[in-house]
C-alpha cells in the first residue's frame, strides 16, 4: 500500500482500482505513468497498492473478493441513481410531507415482533422501487455468503475505490462489517440479513438531502444542519413503506445517528432505549465515514478512528459494540505501511487473529535508511506502538 503522493513513475499497481461507478479504473500489473498518476490524486484517492520486490510474499487477504465488491458498488449505484432521478418528482414532496417522529402504531411496542407490520396500503412513495427490498437482499446475500465462509469473523477492507464513490462503497462497507458485527453477536442468519439489508440502506435518505449542502466543503448553517439530520426519518419512511423490508431494518435509517448517551438525532434516545440494530450500526457507520476522504476534511488514519471509537465509547456509543469491534475488524490489512516507535518502518505481514491492534511487521528501514527485512511481532514486543500508518512526508 502506497500513499497517492508518493507514487512515483513505473510503480506498478498490485490491486485493480475501481471508479466512482464500481468499474475498474487502472487493473493490476498496470505500470503507472504521470498522467495516471494525477488522474488518480485528481480523483480523490489517497492509497493504492504497489507491487514492492521486498514485500512481494505477502499476501493481500481479502474477506470479500474483488469481483464481489465490484458486482455490489455497481449495483447500489444503479439503484440509488434511480431513488435520487425520483427527488425531482413530486414524489419527494410526499416524502417530506409524510415525515412523522414514529409510528404510532409501534410505539412502545417490540419491534422484534413487529417485523413486517404497520405498513401503510399501496406502493411505497417513491415510485418504481418496490423492489428495492428483494434487491438489497440479493446484494447482501452475495456479501454474506463471502463472509461465512471464514468463521474468524475478521473483516479486511481493502478494496480501492474514488472517493466520488462514497455514497456506495459506504452502503457496501457497512453491509460487510455489520454482518461481521452480527455474526460475532450471534445473531441466527434471518436476524443477520435484517440487520444487513438496513445496514446497507441506512444512509437511503440522503438521496432526497439536497447534494449541494450534502457536499458542501465549508461550515453548514444550522438550517443545512438540520436538512441533513433528516435524511434519518426520511429513509425510515422510505423503507416502511417497501415490500420485502421489515421495521426492523427500516428502523437502522432512524436509529443510527443516536448516541449511547442521549444526545444523538432524530429522537435523543440513550443506552438501550436505542434497538440492538442502532447501536450495532453506529460504529461501523462511524469508522468507515472517518476513514474515507471526503469533500470538507482529510480521511482519518485507521488507527486515529479507532482511537475516536475509542475515546466514545459510553458516550457516543455502546462500550460493548465498539469492544466487538475492535475484535473483529483488521484496522491493519497486510501490506499497510506504518512506523513504529522505535523509529523502524516497514509493512504489515500479518494480523495476530486475537489481537487486530498488534500486528507482525515487516521491519524494512530504520534511522531513514534501509536494513535487511526482519519481522517484529507487536503482540510480543509490548515496548513497541505503531505510531504512523502510512509513509511520513520526510520518507
Amino acid at each position: 500500500m502506497k500513499p497517492v503522493h508518493k507514487l512515483e513513475t513505473d510503480d506498478v499497481l498490485a490491486k485493480h482500482v475501481f471508479d466512482a461507478d464500481g468499474r475498474v479504473l487502472l487493473r493490476a500489473g498496470v505500470k503507472l505513468t504521470p498522467g495516471y498518476i494525477r488522474s488518480l490524486k485528481s480523483m480523490g484517492f489517497v492509497y493504492v497498492y504497489v507491487q514492492d520486490d521486498e514485500t512481494y510474499d505477502i499476501v493481500i487477504e481479502e474477506t470479500v473478493r474483488a469481483e464481489v465488491q465490484q458486482e455490489v458498488v455497481m449495483k447500489v449505484k444503479h439503484t440509488f441513481d434511480r431513488i435520487a432521478a425520483s427527488r425531482h418528482s413530486a414524489s419527494v414532496a410526499a416524502v417530506r410531507h409524510s415525515i412523522i417522529r414514529a409510528d404510532s402504531s409501534l410505539e412502545g411496542a417490540d419491534l422484534d415482533d413487529a417485523d413486517f407490520a404497520a405498513r401503510d396500503a399501496g406502493d411505497g412513495l417513491l415510485p418504481g422501487l418496490a423492489d428495492v427490498g428483494e434487491q438489497f437482499a440479493d446484494l447482501f446475500k452475495l456479501l454474506l455468503d463471502e463472509l461465512m465462509g471464514d468463521q474468524t469473523f475478521i473483516v479486511n477492507l481493502t478494496a480501492i475505490y474514488s472517493s466520488d464513490a462514497y455514497l456506495y462503497t459506504h452502503s457496501m462497507n457497512v453491509g460487510i462489517l455489520a454482518a461481521a458485527l452480527g455474526m460475532a453477536r450471534g445473531f441466527d442468519e434471518r436476524r443477520i440479513r435484517k440487520f444487513g439489508v438496513g445496514a446497507m440502506l441506512h444512509d437511503i435518505g440522503k438521496l432526497l438531502i439536497d447534494p449541494d449542502i450534502l457536499n458542501k466543503p465549508g461550515r453548514l448553517s444550522a438550517e443545512e444542519r438540520l436538512e441533513i439530520e433528516r435524511h434519518c426519518e426520511l429513509g425510515y419512511q422510505i423503507l416502511r413503506r417497501q415490500p420485502d423490508i421489515s421495521i426492523l431494518s427500516a428502523h437502522c435509517a432512524l436509529q443510527h445517528h443516536e448516541k449511547f448517551d442521549g444526545t444523538g438525532y432524530p429522537r435523543k434516545l440513550k443506552g438501550e432505549e436505542i434497538h440492538e440494530f442502532g447501536r450495532l450500526l453506529a460504529v461501523p457507520d462511524v469508522y468507515d465515514a472517518l476513514v474515507t476522504n471526503r469533500v470538507y476534511r482529510r480521511a482519518f488514519l485507521p488507527h486515529e478512528a479507532v482511537a475516536y471509537l475509542v475515546k466514545e465509547a459510553g458516550s457516543h456509543f455502546d462500550p460493548a459494540v465498539v469492544d466487538l469491534f475492535l475484535k473483529h475488524v483488521n484496522i491493519y490489512p497486510n501490506g499497510t505501511p506504518v512506523a513504529l516507535s522505535d523509529g523502524t518502518s516497514g509493512v504489515v505481514a500479518r494480523a495476530n487473529p486475537d489481537n487486530l491492534q498488534r500486528p507482525v511487521v515487516l521491519v524494512l528501514a530504520a534511522a531513514g535508511g534501509k536494513v535487511q527485512p526482519y519481522e517484529v511481532n507487536l503482540a510480543q514486543a509490548s515496548d513497541l506502538e505503531i505510531a504512523w500508518v502510512g509513509l511520513s512526508d520526510d520518507e
